[in-house]
């Protein structure tokens, strides 16, 4: 069969011949009268293929590539694909059943999100591709012997497929979480950070630690399992805090936690000073024409944390903002620093957890950025 032909303007292919997944709306000549999701295949205005994807009816990408080649986009791709993620992720973590199993582009499936608790798979895209196929995507997951549930969201729309409870428990690098899948964020947790959360384990020994952004608690509990003698986990979300308590009592350290509702900024300018910052707020910057006044913002977050550290204690600061790269936010964190007219060192500088690789040819998979500070 042979499918509709989408021409690109001249030279707008040559970043997709690199490897870039994204054909922008802007980019296109014309434009063939299709269907949100369906099959259409991107040529230059030469009519060379430049790759085989899906359309979006709405938003500036109009088509994401799925193939470079003259591959069948059907079943048997989307199932190849999936089982490609699983083998990286069982390389990574053997011993695990918490993971992200499909991080979109990076793994083959641009706008399609897949995390593993436990015997449960939790899905989320914003594409009609895989909405239309949501029950054969969900059999995928489900042939897999060790997964007995597939919960399928786009939107506000959430399709349940075999057994597919409205929380888990399961346990990640040592700490127990209780995953809200109906109501929590994201998928029910924030999974690029787990990594991070163990590298600045050897700071976290004795320390008096402030958690700003906790939601679930994932930062301070870690830290509490390091030996932490005390966490602050602050956010102006109730039920994130009840998610927190929640969490820090199924670990058995629940004595070691203090949980606040307010603002965070409010609560690192309160005069209290820890032996750990750590701060890990929601993306500031949604869109590139904002990247200058998330910017400020982070810089005033940072230079607030910066001061409520005790001398030669630690900030972990991260920004999940891909419009902010990592060169910018290095930078907004030498213009706090030289705000708070303290030494500090920049300790270590990480991305996200290894089960988010980053396809080269796309920048915007590499969108979390962690710096460990040391502030004297």
């Amino acid at each position: 069969m042979t499918n509709p032909k989408a021409i690109l303007k001249s030279k707008e292919d040559r970043r997709l011949l690199r490897g870039h997944l994204w054909a922008y709306r802007n980019e296109f000549a014309k434009l063939p009268e299709l269907e949100d999701g369906d099959i259409v295949d991107a040529v230059s205005d030469a009519g060379r293929f430049v790759g085989r994807g899906f359309f979006q009816a709405e938003g500036g990408i109009a088509v994401r590539l799925l193939a470079d080649s003259d591959e069948q986009v059907d079943d048997a791709l989307v199932a190849r694909r999936i089982a490609r993620a699983r083998r990286y992720r069982e390389t990574l973590y053997p011993n695990e059943s918490v993971y992200r199993w499909v991080f979109g582009e990076s793994d083959g499936l641009p706008g399609l999100v897949a995390d593993r608790y436990g015997h449960v798979a939790a899905i989320e895209t914003s594409c009609a591709f895989y909405v239309r196929q949501a029950e054969r995507i969900a059999n995928v997951f489900l042939a897999d012997e060790q997964i007995l549930g597939v919960r399928f969201q786009s939107g506000n729309q959430v399709q349940r497929f075999g057994e597919v409870p409205a929380g888990v428990d399961v346990t990640s690098f040592g700490v127990t979480f209780r995953v809200n899948l109906e109501k929590g964020q994201k998928t029910g947790l924030f999974l690029d950070q787990r990594e991070n959360c163990m590298a600045a384990a050897p700071f976290m020994h004795g320390a008096r630690v402030f958690d700003g952004y906790c939601y679930a608690g994932q930062w301070g509990l870690h830290a509490a399992r390091a030996g932490a003698s005390g966490v602050t986990c602050v956010d102006t979300s109730q039920p994130a805090l009840d998610m927190a308590r929640a969490n820090a009592e199924l670990n058995d350290a629940a004595d070691k936690f203090i949980f606040v509702n307010s603002d965070v900024m409010s609560a690192l300018q309160n005069g209290e000073r820890y032996d750990v910052v750590i701060i890990d707020p929601p993306a500031l910057a949604k869109a590139r024409s904002q990247t200058q006044k998330a910017l400020g913002h982070y810089q005033s977050l940072n230079r607030d944390a910066m001061q409520a550290v005790s001398p030669g204690g630690y900030l972990v600061t991260s920004s999940c903002s891909h419009f902010v790269d990592e060169a910018d936010f290095l930078e907004m964190l030498k213009r706090a620093a030289r705000a708070v007219q303290r030494p500090i060192w920049i300790v270590d500088v990480r991305g996200a957890a290894r089960d988010h690789p980053v396809l080269m040819a796309m920048p915007e998979t590499a969108y979390l950025k962690c710096a460990t500070l040391r502030v004297f």
